[in-house]
């Protein structure tokens, strides 16, 4: 019974870490799905990954192009008859989101990417300012 109870205290102890590897993609999942909108969200993520996944991603699909009146976009979609147009409007506009999502991490990102691609994570970047502030003072 302890030997069982000592087991399932180790995979607990164990799970954190192994939760934390990121899972590697191919080229082909990262032309078939926008994975770049989830792997900027995530702060672990390598930075050259979730650009390689955004730029393979738009070499196999149109990107959308500017923005729709949020006012017009509304009267549109009640004059659509098909439900189905209605959700592909939906789905293009949620693209166009997450593309100015993307350019706006893109710039804001870009000075903490380390060599490796790492990104600081947000106590490692407030260190730094903190070391800063200490520092002009």
């Amino acid at each position: 019974m302890k030997k069982y109870f000592f087991l399932i205290i180790l995979c607990v102890i164990t799970r954190p870490g192994i939760a934390q590897t990121h899972r590697q993609y191919t080229a082909k999942e990262y032309a078939r799905k926008p994975l770049w909108i989830d792997m900027m969200e995530d702060t672990t993520a390598n930075y050259f990954e979730v650009e390689k996944a955004y730029t393979t991603y738009w070499a196999h699909h149109e990107k959308p192009e500017g923005e729709h009146d949020v006012i017009g976009e509304r009267e549109e979609r009640e004059k659509i008859p098909s439900k189905r147009k209605q959700r592909r409007i939906q789905a293009e506009n949620e693209l166009r989101i997450a593309v100015k999502k993307y350019e706006r991490w893109h710039e804001q990102m870009l000075p903490w990417v380390q060599a490796d691609g790492r990104i600081l994570t947000p106590s490692e970047r407030l260190a730094i300012w903190k070391e800063q502030q200490n520092n002009s003072k």
